[in-house]
């Protein structure tokens, strides 16, 4: 029944279409037939209206030529007069002119020059520049013409719009065959202007909306086309549809076209109609689109019943072939209800992914997949019949040890048997592969067990990543070692076990000294080599029984049992970081680093794993602090200087935030010249800061240093500093004291990332004080930190203007090529040996190495600490004019340094065994 249905209703579907097809062609075709009809009498009766206007014109202006050319009215004047009368009482023209004889012209309204060169007389070159070759050739023809001429349109400038030109269509009128071929005038033009490209007597015609109307010549050239062309010119040749249908029938006075309009690229259905008279053609088209929308509104009746046809047949043919259908099924239900089942079983059994095994009361095979077949290593075939515990034996991971055979529980007890976990299946070929299996039992309707089915998949790759996962939770992907989870296990273990008499156990934490410079010098990838050989040099300096881990970057943990004595741990120490200070070769390069440990030890500490972790970091500060490259054990000592650091930086910030942080001035002097005044020996000021605490009064930085550089707070005291000085500055200098100014900032403000954009902040806010009168004050600590970011940061400085003075040199580690390669104005030498100099030769001589060395450099050299006439004198006989110390004034208050400057006098101090007495009341 289906077969013959759907063929039916499709041959229904092709009748419909193809009627629906006629139907629309033979609408089409009456809608083109019924609109050609109207435009051929629309162009017509455009015809017949341009013929009259023609007409009239012709009689107008030869009217003009009689009344102008004659008698007194001759005259120029008396002609222009006519002229404009004319121009009056037509109102379609723009321009008028006429030729008389003696080649004189007499022009009246728009475009003199156009006129008079129509009139063969010379005209303006931009009037000239505006006719192309063929216009010309076509105007010479209307010149010989007698009667009325329509010559081609020509652009006239548009004030408004130079890039849109107005057209206008010159109307030639010859005295050749006139009424006034006996007077004095023997030419005539008038200037039609086109308005929006037609006729002005078009604007009344009755034309259909989206309609357009031309007039052609009959050699092509296009005279008025409205709306405007948008890709031909007027007074060009067409070769559109229209101009072939001309060309096409040269001898008819009227015919309809249809096809692509070049002047407006579209296709277009039209008709023209031959103006009686003259070499011209009337014509009105119409757009594709107009005759579409014309035809569709046709179409909307006929389309919507073919619809509802194809609509109703085509329900209909589903529902007679759902009724064939459910017929169908219903003659077939219990047959495929039958072979679904067979074949669900049968294809559950081969594609899952799982080996399966069905067996029947007595264990024998009765079936088996081809997953099993391949785990089991033999064929179906070979398999079907055999009792299961010849085909499929299982044992226990480790020993191999026979395990129960699943199938026979669960046929004697009726339920459901998992196997044991571990086990692996033995192959024919020897080959073991883990597995993980389950059997069931299969019922009949009655209750009673039919069988079993053993299902059993590899478990063998899971396994393996189970323990590889296992091994990634506690290890390090770098260097291999235990991770910090696994340190922290190893470590809760050993403090929850009961100790052995006489036995210690060693808890360290290992870092690297210098390792970040590694990175920042050389790149990641060699400090990750070096971290591998780090990891192994330990590793191999290390008993068999210690433990090493990585916790994170840098930094190692080491568990080290069974230690008899503390002698041994420190020789274990000593060799680790000998072992470390050995050179480490990588790709490219050879790094020298070292490191430092600190221990807690067990049982001697006490507390849970991470309070004996934190022990051994504050024992690695401590090693740290102490210089590094070396250990530490920690002490309760170390607890408590902690608690003190934690108050401090908390009294700090307080502090900070409370405003209770202020700055303190100590002037920098100097011998001046013979001829500057005694004041003129002030060089400048040392900014240092001071806490004025609310109960313990105002507080020196010894007393808070460790916050001046700590992490948390050396960005915001370097904020303050930077704000709060500049602003004194900047006070002092417009008040008259140009000040130099000595601004401290700590080693880790200045390393930060951020420091130089809060420099230019800083200057930015106070422009009353220029660059040149501030100078950063920077000890060794930031250089040996990271050199090259330092040496970077302070050039930056420079190049803004500032100084930069080396504080304190000589205290640290730096050696003399700093001098050579940081970009600094100042080197103050320590007051440490200053202090000494009057009784101790060595750091006498150190003083005067350090400033002969200054000055061959060409820095100015500050000594700080100058406290006795004896210091002052010894210093300029060593050439070290400038100087810093009590002698001259503790740090001071800014509202004290106007006065100061003012009553200090140099001369004081040179020649006086005994200086004035110092004023006291400064801290």
């Amino acid at each position: 029944m289906l077969p013959w249905l759907l063929r039916a209703w499709l041959l229904f579907v092709v009748i419909v279409l193809l009627a629906g097809g006629g139907l629309a062609y033979e609408t089409w075709q009456d809608v083109c037939r019924e609109y050609s009809t109207n435009l051929r009498v629309l162009a017509a009766a455009v015809a017949d209206g341009t013929h009259l206007f023609l007409k009239g014109t012709q009689s107008s202006l030869a009217m003009l030529g009689q009344d102008t050319g004659k008698g007194a009215d001759a005259t120029p004047l008396a002609i222009h007069e006519k002229l404009q009368d004319y121009l009056v009482l037509n109102p379609d023209f723009n321009s008028v002119g006429v030729r008389a004889a003696g080649d004189g012209v007499v022009t009246a309204g728009m475009d003199k020059g156009l006129l008079r060169t129509l009139l063969s007389l010379p005209a303006s070159p931009d009037a000239r520049s505006r006719i192309t070759d063929q216009q010309r050739q076509l105007i010479q023809r209307c010149r010989h013409v007698s009667g009325l001429c329509v010559g081609p349109p020509l652009p006239v400038r548009n004030p408004g719009h130079p890039q849109h030109p107005h057209w206008v269509v010159p109307l030639f009128l010859g005295a050749q065959g006139t009424p006034y071929r006996h007077s004095v005038v023997t030419n005539m033009v008038a200037l039609l202007p086109l308005q929006h490209g037609q006729f002005p007597f078009w604007r009344n015609l009755p034309l259909p909306a989206l309609s357009s109307v031309f007039l052609l010549r009959r050699d092509g050239f296009l005279e008025s086309l409205y709306p405007l062309p948008t890709q031909s010119p007027f007074g060009a040749p067409q070769n559109g549809i229209a101009a072939q249908s001309i060309r096409a029938h040269p001898q008819a006075r009227s015919a309809s076209f249809y096809g692509l309009a070049t002047a407006f690229n579209q296709w277009r259905l039209g008709a023209w109609n031959q103006v009686r008279g003259y070499p011209l053609v009337a014509g009105v088209g119409l757009p594709r689109s107009f005759l579409l929308a014309a035809w569709w509104n046709r179409m909307t009746g006929p389309l919507a019943a073919m619809l509802a046809l194809l609509l109703l047949s085509t329900f209909g043919y589903w529902t007679f072939r759902r009724i064939g259908e459910d017929r169908q099924r219903e003659r077939s239900a219990h047959d495929l209800r039958l072979w679904e089942t067979k074949e669900r079983a049968e294809v559950t059994l081969h594609s899952i992914g799982d080996g399966v095994i069905t067996t029947d009361t007595q264990g024998r095979v009765t079936d088996i997949n081809p997953v099993a077949e391949s785990m089991l290593g033999s064929a179906r075939s070979d398999l079907l019949g055999k009792p299961l515990e010849t085909v499929f034996h299982i044992a226990h991971e480790g020993d191999h040890l026979p395990v129960e055979n699943p199938i026979r529980r669960v046929l004697q007890e009726g339920r459901i048997v998992g196997l044991a976990n571990h086990t692996v299946l033995l192959r024919a070929d020897g080959q073991e592969i883990a597995i993980e299996d389950s059997a069931a039992p299969i019922h009949g309707r009655d209750g009673q067990v039919l069988g079993a089915v053993l299902v059993f998949h590899d478990v063998t790759e899971r396994r393996r990543l189970t323990e590889h996962l296992a091994y990634q939770a506690h290890h390090d992907d770098l260097t291999g070692l235990p991770n910090r989870k696994w340190f922290l296990e190893q470590l809760r273990q050993a403090t929850e076990a009961q100790p052995l008499p006489g036995d210690l156990l060693l808890v360290g934490i290992l870092d690297l000294d210098g390792f970040k410079q590694v990175n920042d010098r050389w790149g990641h990838d060699q400090g990750d080599q070096l971290l591998c050989t780090v990891a192994q040099r330990v590793r191999e300096t290390l008993r068999p029984e210690d433990s090493v881990s990585r916790l994170g970057g840098d930094e190692f943990g080491l568990l080290l049992p069974h230690m008899h004595d503390l002698e041994d741990a420190q020789h274990l120490a000593h060799r680790l970081i000998e072992a470390l200070n050995q050179p480490i070769g990588m790709d490219t390069q050879v790094a020298n680093v070292s490191a430092s440990i600190g221990w807690a030890i067990l049982p001697g500490d006490t507390g849970d794993a991470p309070q004996i972790l934190r022990h051994a970091d504050l024992a690695l500060y401590a090693a740290k602090a102490r210089g590094r490259n070396q250990y530490c054990f920690y002490e309760k000592s170390l607890d408590i200087e902690q608690e003190q650091l934690m108050e401090m930086l908390t009294m700090t910030q307080e502090a900070l935030e409370a405003q209770n942080l202020v700055m303190y001035y100590q002037p920098v002097v100097t011998r001046p010249a013979p001829s500057a005044s005694p004041e003129q020996g002030v060089i400048g000021f040392e900014a240092l800061i001071r806490l004025q605490h609310p109960q313990r009064g105002l507080l020196t930085p010894a007393v808070f240093a460790e916050a001046l550089d700590h992490p948390r707070l050396a960005r915001r005291i370097g904020c303050f500093v930077l704000d709060a000085v500049l602003s004194q500055g900047e006070q002092w200098h417009q008040a008259g004291l140009p000040l130099r100014l000595s601004l401290n900032i700590s080693a880790r403000h200045l390393l930060d990332p951020e420091f130089l954009n809060d420099l230019q902040c800083a200057l930015a806010a106070h422009p009353g004080i220029a660059p040149a009168y501030c100078e950063i004050e920077v000890t060794e600590s930031a250089p040996m930190l990271d050199f090259q970011k330092a040496q970077e940061t302070l050039r930056h400085c420079n190049a803004m203007g500032l100084r930069i003075a080396l504080d304190d040199f000589g205290t640290g580690n730096a050696s003399l090529s700093y001098l050579q390669k940081l970009p600094a104005q100042t080197i103050k030498i320590d007051q440490s040996f200053v202090l000494d100099m009057l009784n101790d030769p060595r750091d006498f001589a150190i003083v005067a190495g350090v400033a002969k060395t200054a000055r061959m450099l060409g820095l100015e050299v500050i000594a700080e600490g100058v406290e006795t006439v004896g210091h002052l004198q010894l210093l300029e006989t060593l050439d070290c004019p400038a100087m810093q110390g009590y002698l001259f004034a503790k740090p001071m208050p800014a509202a004290a340094v106007p006065a100061w400057v003012k009553a200090f006098n140099i001369l004081n101090y040179i020649g006086n065994s005994t200086p004035p007495p110092p004023i006291t009341s400064w801290v």
